[in-house]
């Protein structure tokens, strides 16, 4: 049987590693408004005549709204294996 002939052959192990892992998480919080919905509070009152607008022009109203929120955060642990140069020490040869 020629050399190019023999096929090579490995043989599997498998080494296992015990480690704490941790990482960092940092959990943002957010809000998003949702489409408003615009009710009419009592009948509209009509004037004769240019009145002029109580207010701030252009201005705004605010309020605030409270909500304790639960967080899920899935992480997923794992590594990545790498492996250096091999070494070998040879034991002699025969036939």
């Amino acid at each position: 049987m020629e050399i190019n002939e023999m096929e090579n052959q490995t043989c599997p192990a498998v080494g296992y590693q015990a480690a704490s892992v941790c990482v960092p998480v940092t959990v943002t919080p957010f809000a998003e408004a949702g489409k408003t919905v615009t009710k009419c509070c009592g009948d509209p009152v009509v004037v004769s005549g240019r009145d002029t607008c109580e207010g701030v022009k252009n201005g705004t109203c605010s309020f605030t709204i409270s909500q304790n929120i639960c967080v899920a955060v899935p992480v997923a642990f794992g590594a990545v294996a790498t492996v250096g140069e091999s070494y070998v020490n040879c034991k002699g040869a025969n036939s």
